[in-house]
């Protein structure tokens, strides 16, 4: 899932167009007649050259990075939340330690911040060159032009990463849906393979789901629902993908450290969604069936097939829980 704090150069996202962000710089490059024209992202890792124009004397390419404490032109924008012009740099003292000034003797820097649609920042769009600059009010106020074009397109992605949310997230309990889980869950498998790491599948089951909505109705039927699922994502970590693919089934994939962390969470979900179930739910007494199986390097292969041998373990688990019931009932 793209990532708004990562660097955007290393997540593919097909909303940003770096092939137009790259027309973008060059003809401000060609307007302004400058040597150096970047779109610069900033997170809390510091800031990259995301794209720059096409220019031998540019003094620093896509994908070059600057610490977060470096004193930047461009964390002063930032910083400002406004325009920074700079005509003159290498003369003035507080510029002195500028890493593009010390090593460059870059002049003159025009620059003006980007927003995401929330109003969070995502970095600047500058104008840098080695000479001393004068621009005008029109040229100043021209950038900002520029910077909308930016800003349509981080429009665009966050629309579209909305629609993807939708499209793959399940209403009721906000994990993946079917569709989303096992994109994410192929993905992950795949990172195994590439890492040569075991895989662990857990497949949960709500018991007597459809007893309580036939005895108590489907509000309460969808909160012990809500609650299986908020007890596994408090206990799953965040690199772990967990899915709803059926009306009282849910999924994990997990890269577990060793083969006794699948039983140890399986045992900490049934106890979490215990804790969960006070109020109106603790007389359902709730309680889930649960199959596991840790995948070695050699073993992985499509995660519906992975899943499907898994289901088997849940089916057996549930039975014993059946059984275990009617001797108690006895």
């Amino acid at each position: 899932m793209f990532n708004r704090d990562e660097w955007i150069l290393e997540q593919q996202n097909p909303m940003i167009s770096l092939k137009k962000w790259q027309t973008t710089v060059d003809l401000v490059a060609k307007l302004y007649e400058s040597p150096a024209v970047y779109i610069i992202q900033s997170t809390s890792h510091g800031y990259q050259v995301v794209i720059g124009n096409k220019n031998a004397n540019s003094p620093y390419q896509a994908g070059e990075r600057f610490a977060k404490e470096a004193k930047l032109f461009s964390a002063e924008v930032i910083r400002l939340a406004g325009p920074l012009y700079v005509n003159h740099a290498t003369t003035m003292p507080e510029w002195q330690d500028n890493p593009v000034v010390q090593s460059h003797r870059i002049n003159s820097f025009l620059g003006v911040p980007i927003y995401w649609p929330d109003g969070a920042c995502f970095g600047t769009i500058c104008v840098l060159d080695f000479a001393v600059t004068h621009y005008n009010r029109t040229y100043q106020e021209l950038l900002w032009q520029f910077r909308d074009l930016v800003e349509g397109d981080l429009l665009l992605n966050s629309q579209f990463l909305q629609l993807l949310e939708l499209s793959t997230k399940d209403e009721l309990t906000r994990l993946l849906n079917r569709r989303g889980f096992f994109i994410q869950a192929e993905k992950h498998v795949r990172l195994a393979q590439r890492l040569k790491q075991s895989v662990g599948v857990m497949y949960l089951d709500l018991d007597r789901l459809k007893q309580i909505n036939d005895q108590y109705g489907h509000r309460l039927g969808d909160k012990t629902i809500s609650a299986l699922a908020t007890a596994i994502h408090n206990v799953l970590r965040d690199s772990d993908v967990a899915g709803r693919i059926g009306g009282d089934e849910f999924v994990v994939v997990m890269m577990p450290g060793d083969a006794q962390a699948l039983p140890k969470m399986a045992a900490r979900i049934r106890s979490e969604l215990t804790n969960l179930c006070s109020g109106e739910l603790e007389a359902l007494k709730p309680s889930v069936s649960i199959g596991y199986r840790l995948f070695g390097v050699e073993e992985l292969t499509a995660i519906d097939r992975m899943v499907s041998l898994v289901d088997e373990r849940m089916y057996a688990d549930k039975h014993h829980n059946h059984n275990s019931d009617q001797v108690d009932a006895g």
